[in-house]
């Protein structure tokens, strides 16, 4: 009769071998992750794209260093946002703090605009601040003292 134990013990050993080196090889890969800022500026991670500007990024390069690319769009982004959100709310204070309006064409011909006609420009103005930045943008400054 044979001795079956001394048979089976190299394939075992051989199977247990490859599962584990299996396993340390899947152990290994980084899971993907994504990267995305949302219309306000905000920065999101998520481990599935969840908007049409994710892209994928490397974890273990967050706090290294070497992933500055990954947030320089992003900044920039975000950059223009403020600073096209500063133009519309100091466009929308000067209409709101304007006496009155008067308008002149090409020909040189004068219009005043009543109050209605500049409470809805400047209700529009208001508007489109509000669309861009966000209602808290639209907020009255509170006095400094």
């Amino acid at each position: 009769m044979r001795n079956t134990a001394s048979a089976t013990t190299p394939r075992l050993l051989l199977a247990a071998a490859s599962l584990l080196l299996s396993a340390a090889a899947l152990a290994q890969q980084s899971p993907t992750l994504y990267r995305w800022v949302d219309k306000d500026g905000h920065v999101h991670y998520g481990d599935s794209a969840q908007a049409p500007n994710a892209k994928p990024i490397n974890p273990k390069l967050l706090n290294s260093g070497e992933d500055s690319s990954a947030g320089a769009d992003d900044e920039k982004a975000l950059a223009a946002k403020q600073a096209e959100c500063k133009t519309k709310a100091d466009d929308y204070n000067r209409f709101k703090n304007a006496a009155s309006f008067t308008e002149t064409d090409a020909l040189g011909n004068s219009r005043t605009y009543t109050q209605q006609e500049k409470d809805q420009l400047v209700e529009r103005k208001r508007q489109s601040l509000v669309d861009k930045c966000g209602a808290a943008a639209a907020a009255p400054a509170a006095p400094q003292s």
